[in-house]
């Protein structure tokens, strides 16, 4: 046997063909461990051709349980040809190595071949593994077990016959004798279309009774004497037969297809359901919900605490379901063995027989128990509700081991995040807090030291650096404060009213002596509405609005300060506008975070990267935004407040409106 090399990953590169069988998890973990040392994604394949057992459902929804968990993809192919299937589907995907079970002895089916056999001849670039299982196989012994039939299938046969034996009545004498036998097949597949395969082979056995008794010569014997009507007779109970299994198993197929699909589309909306939960607690409230709704039973979901020495009640429908001291040793059990216990299960049911444990195993470890209480069940649960059920806590351990690696990622982030702005806090502080520091002390240990050789000009130029720079300082220590203040919500809006121009003339005021390099100009309507805000933080706010315009503003260079009504009449703009370097796009939405003081921009400068986006929260904390723009004709920088206004209509916007 040739190995070919495939570079191709449109697919598992190792296949596994699942059947049903007991040899499906010997399959699964040869797969998984060719996988692992070849480090080549893996799965498995069924080729389902609607005529599996509860029985066989059952493992295959337990072989696909095993795949997901060991990392591998669960496909499910519809056919009637599982040597076909496999192929296409093998060489559609480009498999290199498809993993096959022991073929089952066939006993006095000599004809049939294997499906080793089928796959050899018909070919396919891939390497075939036949996987035996590690037990010894019973030998294979054909048996039938026979279910007695049902009421319902014995009305249903019998009126059907019955009926058609009055219809053969009425035309037997306008048709001739074969003809009438197509009476009692359209019978036979009134029959297997309502009541199974069963009963359209009675109805095969009441038809041809009808019809030799009744139709047939010699009339009312089942002797028949012209080879003709043997020939009739005979073929009429050779197509019937077929024609009623045919219909039989195609009534099966439609019924279980049918079943699938509604499993299908309720463990569809249960992943949907469980795929937009954020937290452990959703999880386990639509996983238990889900259940409950299912099973009519109560169900609790426990775990045990780091303090705890058994699992303890986290999550319970309805509320104020309790579990008794036999069903925690029960779950005790469970949690230490990591396998299921109670109703149904064959282990420790004489300690909790009303209760069912199932653990929820995830990376080789119990992340939690899921108890449901199948003793209050009139009727036990059957192969396929078993299979839903494992489906079903399957997800939910996956769901919640999801939920733990996402929070678990999102502290790692919050702590990277946290060591990211101490980092930037403190080169903040020991750069830009220094450089004002340094000039303080410069200054008043030369007034200390040259006192009596300065000139009175000399130590009034040294002073006014002593005030400009605490002024400095004291404003990044402010900024600090409230970045501060504002990271931990402390920050109180007492709000007053006070007009556009108060709040402009005391943050110009406290501008320093960045205000004597530049030329201010204001603009806005003298008849603006009162703001209803906390004029301190607005004022620091724009302060540190005006202080950045004016560092990077060019000397002499003019900062316009606008103030305006929006359209709606519902906020009031206030605009301020330098002739700096000016902002490019791509950052005009970053400097309002902390710490950005890139090498491009308004705030490249000087700083720490805190005026901005203390700005933005103060502004934010009363309802408003600030965003920043390109400035007019293409020069600098147009920063705008937007600050929200009282519940009234003002003068301008009903003038305004009257003028329209």
């Amino acid at each position: 046997m040739t190995r070919l090399s495939h570079t191709s990953m449109y697919g598992p590169q190792i296949l596994a063909a699942l059947s049903g069988g007991s040899e499906d998890a010997a399959l699964i973990r040869s797969a998984h461990r060719l996988a692992e040392r070849d480090q080549l994604p893996w799965g498995a394949v069924h080729v389902d051709k609607g005529d599996n057992d509860a029985d066989r459902r059952l493992a295959l929804e337990q072989g696909a349980s095993r795949v997901a968990l060991l990392g591998g993809d669960m496909h499910w192919i519809q056919g009637q040809n599982r040597q076909a299937e496999l192929l296409h589907f093998a060489e559609e995907k480009r498999v290199a190595t498809l993993l096959v079970g022991h073929p089952r002895p066939y006993g006095w089916r000599f004809w049939r071949r294997s499906l080793n056999e089928r796959l050899l001849r018909g070919g396919g670039s891939f390497d075939l593994v036949m996987i035996a299982e590690t037990r010894k196989r019973p030998r294979f012994t054909p048996h039938r077990t026979w279910a007695r039939p049902q009421l319902r299938e014995l009305l249903i046969a019998g009126s059907s016959s019955l009926l058609a034996l009055a219809a053969a009545g009425l035309l037997q004498t306008w048709l001739e004798l074969a003809n009438l036998s197509l009476v009692f097949l359209a019978a036979v597949l009134a029959s297997a279309a309502l009541a199974g395969t069963r009963a359209a082979m009675l109805s095969v056995l009441l038809g041809f009774l009808f019809f030799n008794f009744f139709f047939t010569q010699p009339r009312f014997t089942l002797v028949i004497l012209e080879t003709e009507q043997l020939l009739t007779v005979s073929f009429f109970l050779l197509v019937a037969a077929v024609v009623g299994q045919l219909a039989g198993t195609g009534r099966r197929r439609l019924y279980a297809l049918r079943h699938s699909r509604e499993q299908s589309q309720r463990l569809l909306a249960y992943s949907r359901s469980l795929a937009a939960a954020t937290d452990r607690d959703q999880v386990c409230t639509i996983s238990l919900s889900t259940i409950e709704r299912w099973l009519h039973t109560p169900v609790a979901f426990l775990e045990v605490e780091p303090d705890a020495s058994q699992p303890r009640i986290q999550q319970a429908i309805p509320q104020g379901t309790v579990l008794d001291a036999s069903a925690l040793s029960d779950a005790s059990w469970s949690w230490q063995h990591q396998r299921p216990s109670g109703v149904g299960t064959g282990q420790v049911d004489e300690i909790a027989p009303n209760w069912r444990m199932l653990p929820l195993i995830s990376r080789g470890r119990s992340i939690g128990l899921v108890a449901i209480k199948l003793g209050e069940r009139h009727t036990p649960l059957d192969p396929e509700h078993e299979a839903l059920l494992e489906s079903f806590t399957s997800q939910m351990a996956m769901a919640l081991e999801r939920t733990r690696l996402v929070s678990e990622l999102e502290s790692t982030k919050i702590s990277e995040e946290n060591e990211r702005l101490r980092s930037a806090l403190l080169s903040s502080v020991s750069h830009d807090l220094r450089t004002p520091l340094a000039s303080i002390i410069g200054s008043a240990s030369s007034l200390r030291d040259l006192e009596s050789q300065l000139s009175t000009q000399d130590k009034k130029e040294l002073l006014a650096g002593v005030l400009s720079e605490s002024e400095r300082l004291d404003r990044y220590i402010q900024n600090l404060l409230d970045m501060t203040r504002l990271g931990h919500g402390t920050l109180r809006i007492e709000r007053d009213w006070v007009s556009l121009d108060d709040l402009v003339s005391a943050a110009v005021q406290r501008l320093g002596p960045e205000r004597d390099s530049i030329e201010l100009q204001r603009d806005w309507a003298m008849n603006l509405p009162l703001l209803h805000v906390h004029p301190a933080l607005i004022e620091q706010a724009l302060l540190n609005v005006l202080d950045n315009a004016a560092r990077f503003s060019p000397p002499g260079g003019l900062v316009w300060i606008q103030g305006r009504l929006d359209a709606d009449c519902q906020q009031l703009e206030i605009r301020v506008v330098d002739q700096g370097p000016g902002i490019p796009p791509d950052r005009r939405e970053v400097v309002f975070d902390m710490f950005q003081t890139g090498s491009d921009g308004d705030r490249s400068r000087y700083g720490s990267g805190l005026g901005l986006a203390i700005c933005k929260g103060m502004v934010a904390a009363h309802g408003g935004s600030v965003n920043a723009r390109l400035g007019p004709h293409g020069v600098g920088t147009m920063i705008t407040l937007y600050l929200p206004l009282p519940d009234m209509q003002h003068p301008q916007c009903r003038e305004s409106q009257h003028a329209d």
